[in-house]
């Protein structure tokens, strides 16, 4: 019976550890970090990244044009075939920023057209 008592104990030490790991790992998927704010800088949410990719276009089955932004400047890559190229180097744009606009007075009539919207069509 003792061999079969030090098993026991042995599978309910690695099953307690299992549990313990488990919920370490839902509470940092769930954001808690609880008492130890040193592993805050691990943490996904909270660390800003430096490297993104803006926008990617393929040229070719073996081509393609990357903007990668690094910090506040962006860069324009042709990657592919036997070496990568920077073609282009510059600050980063601004990135736009959508407002909701307040619909103006109703008072004016809806039917008339600004000056400035021509029909389609060859001038009809």
């Amino acid at each position: 019976m003792d061999q079969l008592d030090i098993i026991r104990y042995f599978a309910a030490l690695i099953l307690v550890l299992g549990l313990l790991g488990g919920f370490a790992v839902l509470a940092r998927r769930a954001g808690w970090t609880g008492a130890l704010p040193a592993f805050d800088r691990w943490s996904p949410q909270l660390r800003k990244r430096r490297l993104s990719v803006t926008e990617s276009l393929i040229l070719d089955p073996r081509r393609k044009v990357v903007i990668v932004k690094v910090d506040d400047t962006e860069h324009v890559l042709l990657l592919g075939g036997e070496r990568e190229q920077v073609l282009e180097s510059g600050p980063a744009r601004e990135e736009a920023v959508f407002e909701p606009i307040e619909p103006e007075d109703s008072a004016s009539d809806s039917d008339d057209a600004p000056a400035s919207i021509t029909r389609l069509g060859g001038g009809q």
